[in-house]
């Protein structure tokens, strides 16, 4: 099995890519324009208090107020106690500490929590709550042991650390200094928010990729080829401290323009964008995301269905369940999901489908909850939200056309692709006007760090006589 990490980085967008094999498992992209609160840590000031809601609204500086639940606004024991109300806990004008759960999406606010954690890679400092736990997955007594051991000095009367599976086996010291670290951020946000009014941003979470690396980098890697050089100096800087042995996989890549061209990447990426996802057997998942769920349809396609239908059905819809997951977590789909597998009429045969997708999303980073075959045949599962699918993301919403910043995105690899390939050469790129008044507006700042690393050889037309996101490059 060859484990590859590929990162590609133009102004104004990052993208990280791990393929096995050739084959896309795992998709970052973090872009400059958007922003992205997940895990930041706001001073906020209640808004208003709604009892029948059992909930707050919190301005912490968005453009819409956060949702604070009563339940999420305490510490309180969840199996001896009950959570007071809204009422009980906050006044509208009171000063809050929160943190975002969830981002914002249209129509509602961030989701906050008064329960504060910090994370690292094998340890999660949690203000308020004391003590050092141990996660349920280290099984070993011995090892639950050596660690507490080792972080019984760090555990603080206002902190406590929850020791994370990632943390087996490593040694005493590294646990001791990323222990040290996380209170040290912890106690200069308690003495930064003290001076601060509301909203202000006290603590601000690791770019996407950054965080990836931290969280979920793996030794197993054979290789992290990353196509900037100023890029590939700040990340190594970034896994020195935290994760050292990611530190030696770190290269420059031999063709740093078309990195994922190279390696057929970009292809599988814009596949990630259709509706249509082919399945080897020659059927097809058909994948549709509405406001209220996403729906996902197995179609057996133009294969023959053999003398037994339930065995065929079986075959097929296991094939559609590891490749169901796969798309689930590429895509970011999340919410309700409904599954129209192909008919089963053996319960036993049904659970083999459940237990195959437990299985192939048991490494996914969002809780995932598989309810099982509902009376119409649907498998149902829910998937926890971590921010906007890829197609909301990437596709204007009113129809299947990019937006106006992927367009510009696309735009820059383009030239900078057109650049690598005619050296010396000068390029005009005309561009349609909605994107020419992105680039000259909004994306301004982003478009000039794009002429700070091609040169004056790059020169921007509006035209009339292409569509909104539409460009053409010229070659001078």
């Amino acid at each position: 099995m060859n484990l590859e990490v590929f990162i590609n980085h133009i102004p104004g967008e990052t993208r990280l890519v791990v393929a096995q094999d050739g084959r896309l498992i795992d998709l970052v992209i973090a872009r400059d324009h958007e922003n992205t609160i997940l895990g930041n840590i706001y001073l906020g000031r209640i808004e208003k208090v709604v009892a029948g809601l059992n909930a707050a609204f919190v301005d912490i500086g968005q453009n819409v107020s956060g949702f604070l639940a009563a339940a999420d606004g305490q510490i309180f024991d969840r199996n001896a106690e009950k959570p007071k109300p809204i009422s009980a806990i906050f006044n509208e004008g009171d000063k809050v500490l929160v943190q975002v759960t969830r981002e914002a999406s249209p129509g509602k606010g961030a989701k906050l929590t008064t329960r504060l954690s910090l994370t690292g890679r094998t340890i999660v400092l949690t203000p308020g709550r004391t003590g050092v736990s141990v996660s349920k997955s280290i099984t070993d007594e011995n090892e639950q042991q050596r660690l507490r051991e080792a972080l019984a000095g760090y555990a603080q009367s206002e902190a406590g650390l929850i020791v994370r599976t990632r943390a087996q086996g490593v040694a005493d010291e590294f646990l001791k200094s990323e222990a040290e670290a996380l209170t040290d951020i912890w106690l200069d946000i308690e003495a930064t928010h003290q001076t601060m009014k509301p909203p202000a941003c006290v603590h601000q979470e690791s770019n996407a990729v950054a965080k990836y690396l931290r969280d979920r980098g793996d030794p197993a890697w054979q290789r992290i080829v990353v196509d900037d050089r100023t890029a590939l100096a700040r990340f190594t800087d970034s896994c020195a401290d935290a994760v050292p042995e990611l530190v030696p996989l770190f290269e420059l890549a031999e063709d740093p323009v078309a990195l994922l061209e190279t390696h057929d990447l970009d292809q599988q990426i814009d596949d990630l964008l259709q509706p249509h996802v082919s399945l080897p057997s020659g059927g097809q998942l058909i994948i549709e995301e509405t406001a209220a769920l996403v729906a996902i349809d197995v179609d057996s396609g133009t294969h023959t269905r053999d003398r037994d239908p339930e065995a065929f059905a079986l075959a097929v819809n296991k094939e559609a369940a590891h490749e169901i997951a796969r798309q689930v977590v590429l895509r970011n789909l999340s919410g309700q999901i409904v599954i129209d597998m192909l008919p089963l009429k053996r319960r036993e045969n049904r659970d083999k489908i459940q237990n195959t997708l437990a299985e192939a999303l048991a490494g996914d980073a969002a809780n995932c909850n598989i309810f099982g075959f509902s009376r119409l045949g649907n498998l149902e599962m829910t998937r926890r939200r971590m921010g906007e699918s890829l197609t909301r993301r990437f596709l204007v919403k009113s129809a299947a056309a990019r937006s106006p910043e992927s367009a510009a995105l696309d735009a820059f690899r383009a030239i900078l692709r057109e650049l690598e390939r005619n050296p010396g050469k000068s390029l005009t790129v005309q561009c349609g006007a909605e994107l020419h008044a992105l680039l000259t507006g909004e994306m301004q700042r982003i478009w000039q760090s794009l002429l700070e690393r091609t040169g004056p050889v790059v020169v921007l037309e509006k035209s009339p006589e292409l569509l909104v996101a539409q460009f053409d490059i010229r070659i001078n």
